[in-house]
Parts: C-alpha cells; structure tokens; sequence
C-alpha cells in the first residue's frame, strides 16, 4: 500500500524533535560522563544497587496490582451504566493524574502525615508509596478500560443477554476476556509510572531503603554530581522502561475500534448493581480524594480555628518575594503562559507522530514515543542545561522541556481515535481526487476534534503541576507554581507552610477546570 507523503514528513518532524530534544540533551551526559568504564562495573558490582533495582521493579509491581485491583471494578461498571454525575466522577478520578507531586505530597501529609487528620503517621513506609501510587494512577485504569468496554462492549453483551446469560456469565465469560487488552495496557502503563516515581518517594519515603533508581539518578547528579554513575542508571532505567513500552505500544494497537455510534443505550443501575456502584465510589473517593480534601481543609482552616478562614490566602498575597517566588500571580501568569505555549507544541508533534504511525506505517515510531516518560526529569533538565544553556535564560526552555513531557500523552490521546476512524471515509474522499492534505483538513481533523481537545487539555493539566524539569531550568522570573510551591515549603514557619497550602489548593483548582474541560467535550483513551 502506498503511504502519502504528508505522513512521511510528519514522521520526518516527529523523530527530528526527539532526536533533538531528547537523544541529543541525553548523549551529551553520555559523553561527559561515561569516560570511565570502571563504573558500569561499580555500579553493577555494589549490592546497594542491586538491591535499588529489586525495590524499584518490586515496588512497581505491588503498585500496579493494587492499582488495577481496586480500580478495574470502577471501570467495568462505569463502562455498564449510566448515572448522573458519571462525567463529573470521572473527570474527579482523573484530577490526581496530573497533580503535581508537591500538591499530592502535601495532600497525603496532611491526611497520614505525623500531623495529618487521621492521626496515622505513614510516613517513611511501603504502604504510602503504595497508596500514593494509586492516587495518581488509578485513572489510568478507570479511562483506558471503561473507555475500550463503553465503545466495544454494548453490542455484545445484548447478544449474550438475548441467549439468556446470567450477569456473572456475561462478565466472566464476554467482559473480562474482551477487556483483557485494555486490562494489559493499562497495567503495563501503571507499571512504566510507577517505575519512574520520584516525588513521591523522596517526599513521602526519603529514607534510603525505599529510594528508587530514579530518587538514585536525582541524588548522583543534583547532589553528589557524578554524572557518570547516574548515566550507568539512565541507560538501565531505559532499557527496562523501553522492554515495557513496547509490550504497552503492541497492547495499545489491539485497542482501536470504529468510531460509530453502537445504538445501544446504557441502561441505569438497579439493585445490586446500585449497592455495588455506591460502594465503589465510596471506597474510590476515599483512596484517590481524601488527600485532595485534606489539602483543602487545612488549606482553609488555619492556626486550629473552628471556622474557615483565608489567612493562608491573604500571607500568600503579602509573602516576601524571593529566588523560586516571585509573587503569587507571576507565578500564576508563568504556568499558564508556559501551559499554552508547551500545550501548542506538544499538540503538533503528539499529532505528527499518530499519524505518521497510523497513516505512513513508521510503527517503530510508536515506541519511541513514549521515551520521555523512561527518562528522569532531572536528568533531562540537567541535560539541557548541557546541551542547549543559552535555553535557561529564554521562556522556551520551559516550554520545550514541558511539550516533551507531555507529547506522549498528546500521542497517546489522538492514536486510537485516528486508528478507528472509518476507513470508507477516507478512501471515498481520495477517491474523488482529494490529496492527503485535503483529507486531513476536511474530513480527518474534523472527526478528531474531540481526542484533540483531551489532548490539549492533558498536555495544558501536565504543563501546569510538571515540577523537576522546572525545578532544573527554571530562571527566578520564570518560576511556575510547582516551583513556588516547593519555595514556601522551604521556608520556615506555619504561615510559609501555609502559603504552601494555598497555592496548591489554587493549582488543584486550575487542574480540576482543565479536567472538566476534557470529559465535557473531548474523549481519550487516558
């Protein structure tokens, strides 16, 4: 079959902005560090990381099980019903995602912290990574899986229904093994974010025993600045995370299906159905809001007052300025001028990649798309500051370091829409002469609207709460609130902590709309 031109050229853009900005920043360490060949044998030698390696696989794997545990039978009745505020819950499970690993941190403090709301310190544990870890995880099960079932799954469950199965036979024997891909997918993708923790283990578990290789490559090149032996890592950490997103890459491609309507109206929950629904959401909101909600709560209820308050607020208007906080409303206009700019960027190329995969053939490309998310934040930040230093003294470092974080997700929104869009549609409209530029700008793009809005709006929500990139590039005057946040947290004093609190609860906000925005009008896979 012969593929268009446009598709090639796209693919031509999509591997020229990987090359560039990521394979160019990461060979740069490579070759400044890895001038000694004595440390790979180190590194591979020493038990301690050997025993870094054990955890940090152990630690994914005991996340993604109890992620895909407690969250798949949110999906599958999400996928089989239809209730008021399904959209609304939906959109809520999804706001931990893109939360920024300061807010959540704070969030789990303040509800299992030494003085959080329940009176349970879980601090320094294995239980509040595992906790954490489904916070920020838990819609990535929810999204991937209720969404395959809700567009594939209605037609034959009424064929199964007509020949008189029970509901557990339906499930058991048509639900489950049809959403076994999606199943896999989104696992494999829990896993992959999970490997790659870093805030939350150094915030919530600092103690060596629980650090990851990723909290490892921090501590070599922000601390120790042995960049050799943090390379040794890098490279590790990308082969594993590699192996996984190709396993996740060939899931993903057994996931597409036509984008027609099934005329199957779902029906409203009934019964057992009904208990079993509200005990879900019950146990989800408990696992994946209460930290949101502790945030809040101390966030308006400063100094122990029985009544709400806005001191909190009124410091964090009046806070002395300093070298990562430059007031609370530049820091504000910098996450969302770098937001839109980075959300623009990583639109175009999160697109030039899909349809260079779907419609030019380059599989390969596929995989190498999600290559950001095997790479550590603070090695990348540090790679730029090698590769392009003259880029920390421009607003377009942030935005470039924060369109590649986010692309993958852009890529991951728009693949399965273009991959199941009709098949007639595009052939009838070639057919009549158009060119595949035309195809695209009448017929493809117009279909794709709504996977490009999620895509925007999981691309701006990223930009918004992303931290260790900007932690690493960022000039005093282009601090985003993540840094700011990080900045109060710092300082000294309950009222800095405070300020802290409501800047997060700020950002939480801003992320919510966002996230709103994306169930309203658009669709995605995550």
């Amino acid at each position: 079959m012969r593929r268009p031109l446009l598709a090639h050229l796209l693919g031509a853009i999509a591997t020229a902005f990987l090359l560039v900005f990521l394979f160019y920043p990461l060979l740069v360490i490579m070759l400044r560090s890895f001038s000694n060949w004595a440390v790979v044998g180190d590194i591979f030698a020493n038990p301690y990381y050997r025993q870094r390696l054990w955890f940090t696989s152990y630690q994914a794997l005991l996340s993604t099980l109890l992620t895909v545990a407690l969250a798949l039978p949110n999906a599958l009745l999400f996928a089989r019903y239809n209730f008021w505020g399904k959209r609304l819950l939906r959109s809520a499970f999804t706001i931990p995602f893109v939360m920024p690993t300061v807010v959540a941190a704070i969030g789990f403090l303040a509800l299992v912290g030494p003085r959080g709301l329940l009176a349970l310190n879980l601090r320094g544990s294995l239980i509040i990574i595992l906790l954490a870890h489904v916070f920020y995880n838990y819609a990535v099960v929810v999204r991937i899986v209720g969404a395959y079932l809700e567009a594939s799954g209605p037609r034959l469950r009424e064929a199964a229904q007509m020949l008189s199965a029970s509901s557990w036979r339906i499930l058991w024997r048509v639900i489950l093994p049809l959403a076994l891909p999606a199943i896999l997918a989104a696992a494999t993708l829990v896993f992959i974010f999970s490997f790659t923790s870093f805030g939350v283990i150094v915030i919530l578990a600092p103690q060596a025993q629980f650090a990851t290789l990723e909290v490892e490559i921090y501590r070599f090149t922000a601390r120790l600045l042995q960049l050799d032996s943090a390379a040794v890592l890098v490279l590790l950490q990308l082969l594993l995370i590699s192996l996984s997103t190709w396993l996740y890459t060939r899931l993903q491609a057994r996931l597409a299906v036509p984008l027609v309507g099934s005329g199957y109206a779902l029906p409203r929950p009934r019964g057992l159905a009904r208990l079993a629904l509200a005990a879900n959401i019950v146990i989800a909101v408990g696992l994946i809001l209460s930290p949101l909600l502790a945030l809040t709560l101390q966030a308006f209820w400063s100094g122990g007052s029985p009544w709400p308050d806005l001191k909190n607020f009124v410091y964090l208007a009046e806070a002395p300025r300093s070298i990562g906080f430059a007031g609370a409303l530049p820091a504000i206009y910098n996450s969302l001028r770098f937001a839109i700019s980075s959300m623009v960027l990583s639109l175009i190329i999160g697109f030039a990649f899909a349809y260079a995969v779907v419609r030019g053939g380059w599989r390969w490309l596929d995989n190498l798309s999600l290559l950001p998310l095997a790479t550590s934040a603070v090695t990348l930040g540090f790679g730029y500051l090698l590769a392009f230093p003259a880029l920390r003294s421009s607003p377009w470092g942030l935005s470039l370091a924060h369109s590649l974080i986010a692309f993958p997700f852009v890529a991951r929104s728009i693949l399965p829409a273009l991959r199941g869009l009709p098949a007639n549609l595009t052939a009838a409209a070639a057919t009549l002469g158009s060119s595949p530029l035309s195809v695209l700008r009448r017929v493809e793009i117009p279909l794709l609207i709504p996977s490009l809005i999620a895509a925007a709006s999981f691309a701006f929500a990223i930009s918004m709460g992303e931290f260790g990139a900007s932690l690493i590039i960022t000039r005093p005057e282009y601090a985003t609130i993540p840094v700011a946040i990080f900045d109060r947290l710092g300082k000294p004093g309950a009222a800095n902590y405070g300020a802290a609190l409501a800047l997060s609860v700020l950002l939480m906000f801003i992320t919510g709309a966002v996230m709103l925005l994306l169930e309203r009008f658009g669709q995605s896979e995550l």
